[in-house]
């Protein structure tokens, strides 16, 4: 239970110096709403409380029902709690970022959700996440008003033609497109046209896909839009030659960064006709901007000397050392010299070699491959102040 006199007591000794604000998920909500409620009342009646706060960070639990073999049942936030959040947010005239993950709104309570952010922090947010904040299909075209925004992060059920039009004209860096485990999975892509305006308009928007899921889930394509990395999280989605050739296809021009992360939990084939080997090395001779790199299946030393001598532009290459097969298992191919295929079977029989090779073509004074344990701690830097 809430001890309102404590929490009062804090907030008139540190309240006008918290700087970032963080909900994680709880299911106490009478106890939120109440903390929200009060931080409210001392914001309204002048006391400072609240006037620096720069990051709101709201996490629904909206599985909180469910067990974790049964997620079809969802709930959103709505009611008084909804309220509650609105009118602390319409309190905050000095947010710079606001992240609101898992609300699953209904449509009609969406539409409204960031009226007083739009008045009072038109032009001092500059990071915004939006994670399923609608359970079903809902354009929302609030991140288009706020004319500084410079990031945004937004689940596809809630993007549309006419938001991508006023992102565009508000010069918008970074538009994540963000699928997880609660995002629905009947969404059709955006149309090619309006990518198409979407980039002549604004010819320096990067698109970043991004699938994080404790089970399988296919990655919603969005064709002819300017995406430069493509990051699936999960334990238990492969990467294969059909997810490569596709980014091959769709991206080749464009893609900055690609790979998963987090350590998998399926079996993986040893053999070469079995592996992903081949469409890896596709991805990097075809892909010329492509400078970061995350590997976790099993691939052999040849491929990844392979990798790192096609790779030009490759500054970060993230691979597991424990699916790395000690093989030099590539057939000669044509446009290969005797003296290069030598030097692939010779530098492929040690884990030592095969490492100062790679060292020397990224152009680092060391490269080592990642244990599980660092492997795990991987977060790819996509720019300067960027989204994890």
């Amino acid at each position: 239970m809430l001890d309102h006199l404590r929490v009062q007591l804090c907030l008139q000794s540190i309240g006008r110096y918290v700087k970032v604000l963080v909900f994680k998920p709880i299911t106490n909500f009478y106890n939120l709403y109440e903390f929200m409620n009060m931080i409210s009342f001392y914001a309204e009646h002048g006391q400072g409380i609240g006037s620096r706060i720069s990051t709101l960070q709201y996490t629904f639990p909206c599985n909180m029902a469910t067990s974790r073999i049964d997620e079809s049942v969802l709930y959103g936030t709505g009611g008084k709690l909804l309220e509650a959040l609105k009118r602390l947010m319409g309190n905050l005239p000095s947010l710079e970022r606001l992240e609101l993950i898992d609300l699953m709104l209904d449509n009609e309570d969406a539409q409204t959700l960031l009226d007083q952010v739009c008045f009072y922090c038109c032009t001092t947010l500059k990071t915004l996440v939006l994670v399923n904040t609608t359970k079903y299909l809902c354009q929302l075209l609030h991140p288009g008003a706020f004319i500084n925004l410079q990031v945004l992060v937004i689940s596809p059920q809630n993007l549309g033609s006419d938001l991508l039009l006023m992102l565009s004209q508000i010069r918008l860096s970074h538009l994540h497109i963000l699928q997880n485990r609660y995002t629905p999975i009947d969404i059709e892509p955006m149309d090619s046209f309006d990518w198409k305006h979407c980039v002549k308009t604004n010819a320096t928007l990067k698109v970043h896909l991004r699938v994080e899921s404790t089970r399988e889930r296919q990655i919603l394509w969005q064709p002819s839009s300017p995406v430069s990395s493509i990051i699936f999280k999960s334990p238990n989605m492969r990467m294969t030659a059909e997810i490569l050739n596709k980014a091959i296809e769709l991206y080749s021009d464009r893609l900055l960064t690609f790979g998963y992360l987090e350590l998998p939990k399926f079996y993986q084939p040893s053999s070469f006709k079995e592996r992903i080997d081949t469409a890896l090395v596709k991805l990097i001779q075809v892909c010329p901007k492509l400078d970061t790199l995350m590997i976790r299946e099993k691939i052999s030393t040849c491929t990844l000397l392979l990798i790192s001598y096609y790779g030009h532009s490759l500054k970060f290459l993230h691979v597991r050392r424990n699916a790395v097969i000690l093989r030099c298992d590539w057939p000669r191919q044509n446009d290969w010299s005797d003296e290069f295929y030598q030097w692939l079977k010779k530098s492929s029989t040690s884990y030592e070699i095969v490492e100062e090779e790679i060292a020397l073509s990224l152009g680092l004074s060391k490269w080592t491959m990642l244990n599980d344990r660092d492997f795990k701690r991987i977060s790819p830097q996509l720019y300067s102040i960027y989204y994890k």
